[in-house]
């Protein structure tokens, strides 16, 4: 188990939040990886901006000055919950704990996935568009990272 996932504040038994700024901020795509519906509400990250990923369809997020990135937050995940996505979001990402501010203004400690420093010059200099990503890779990103990859992150046999 890495050790992010055994700090105190993830055994919490209500669950944990996360912000997600790219595909998964998609109710339809968290629910077809993870396997249940959340609530989410609207935020936003300050000090980092969404980049697109070379040859991929989704983002990565890395720190950047006077940047803000939209996104939401979806309440109350469990640890298996998390660990799903761990294994989804794969080698390129790290799951941090960042501080989002929420659309009434008050700020939240939540976990993100990250680039991993590093990573940096997998993304390119062109900023993640939502809009155009649902226009033109959507179809093609749930039939590659999605149904096509359940073996990945799926939890396995046997595994609650």
């Amino acid at each position: 188990m890495p050790p992010f996932l055994s700090h105190p504040r993830d055994r919490n038994p209500r669950g944990q939040d996360l912000f997600c700024y790219g595909s998964l901020q998609i109710p339809m795509v968290i629910e077809a990886v993870v396997g249940r519906r959340f609530k989410g509400r609207a935020a936003e990250l300050n000090g980092y901006a969404a980049f697109e990923v070379r040859r991929a369809e989704y983002p990565g997020i890395r720190p950047t000055p006077h940047r803000t990135t939209p996104g939401k937050i979806y309440f109350r995940l469990t640890s298996g919950e998390l660990a799903i996505l761990d294994r989804f979001e794969g080698p390129l990402y790290q799951r941090r704990r960042l501080v989002v501010r929420m659309c009434d203004g008050r700020r939240r400690g939540v976990w993100a996935f990250a680039v991993k420093p590093g990573r940096y010059q997998r993304l390119t200099a062109t900023l993640w568009r939502q809009r155009d990503f649902r226009r033109r890779r959507f179809r093609r990103f749930m039939q590659r990272f999605v149904d096509d990859r359940r073996d990945v992150f799926d939890p396995p046999a046997g595994a609650a």
